[in-house]
């Protein structure tokens, strides 16, 4: 299993990252949204995670999402794109990468609700 060093204020934690849900921007730091655990904010610009992490996707300008947590997506005839992850949250696709992300989703179910 791969993991991810993550400095956490004084320390380095060893995230495994299947357990790595998505990861949001917040300025220079990094909200890391984990598996049954509360969200880490670490001092990693969320550019440097996409460059680190080639296989999550890059929904919106804050956000990069770990694919094997998208349990459905929808992309057309509702008024913001979205993905639903694992957990049931929903968080938004940007419209600019709607297009580029459609292929890379076509792999998973289309959300019925």
């Amino acid at each position: 299993m791969e993991t991810l060093l993550l400095p956490d204020f004084t320390y380095r934690r060893a995230v495994p990252v299947a357990t790595i849900e998505y990861l949001e921007a917040v300025g220079n730091y990094t909200t890391v949204h984990l598996i049954g655990q509360k969200p880490m904010l670490v001092a990693v610009t969320l550019k440097r995670f996409a460059e680190r992490l080639p296989d999550f996707l890059r929904i919106h300008k804050g956000i990069l999402v770990n694919p094997a947590h998208i349990v459905a997506y929808r992309t057309r005839y509702v008024p913001t794109p979205f993905v639903r992850l694992s957990q049931d949250r929903r968080l938004p696709i940007s419209r600019r990468q709607v297009s580029q992300l459609r292929p890379r989703l076509a792999s998973f179910p289309l959300c019925t609700n």
